[in-house]
């Protein structure tokens, strides 16, 4: 009888588990969501002089924090497309004292500066707001999306 009991216990867990899986159901995709941005990337193709960047933040809480995190990723992005930009236009070749080859450092300095300037020329083109309601904590979910377009002059 106390196998008969313990074999229950063991077996009644495993029956609770496999009935129970089979009722959730999942989507043709696995339940997995397909995120697409509002905005068609095809529209906003890199055309050097003018470089565009798509950026998105989702979150709960600050609004303003949504956009400063899009924007911070716009910055980092767009600042290594004019860099690449500028440094394969300028090609800075001076002579130090004595016949030494400065060319690297000054390059680093010119191309700088540059990319400083041109990100203050820094263009919202479009953004939208998405909203996905209310997360597990009852907070409201939202994503922010923007593109950003620079022009190197």
């Amino acid at each position: 009888m106390k196998k008969l009991k313990l074999l229950s216990l063991l077996i009644f867990p495993c029956v609770l588990i496999m009935t129970s899986c089979g009722s959730i159901q999942y989507g043709k995709d696995g339940g997995a969501k397909t995120v697409k941005m509002p905005f068609a990337e095809e529209d906003y193709l890199d055309n050097p002089p003018t470089f565009y960047s798509i950026q998105s933040a989702r979150g709960t809480g600050s609004k303003s924090n949504l956009k400063e995190r899009a924007l911070a990723k716009t910055i980092s992005e767009l600042s290594t497309k004019v860099k690449s930009q500028i440094n394969k236009t300028s090609n800075v070749n001076l002579s130090g004292e004595e016949g030494g080859s400065n060319s690297e450092s000054n390059n680093t300095t010119i191309s700088n500066r540059l990319v400083e300037e041109v990100m203050k020329s820094l263009i919202l083109v479009k953004s939208e707001w998405l909203s996905y309601g209310k997360n597990a904590s009852g907070k409201e979910e939202y994503e922010y999306w923007s593109v950003y377009k620079v022009i190197i002059k």
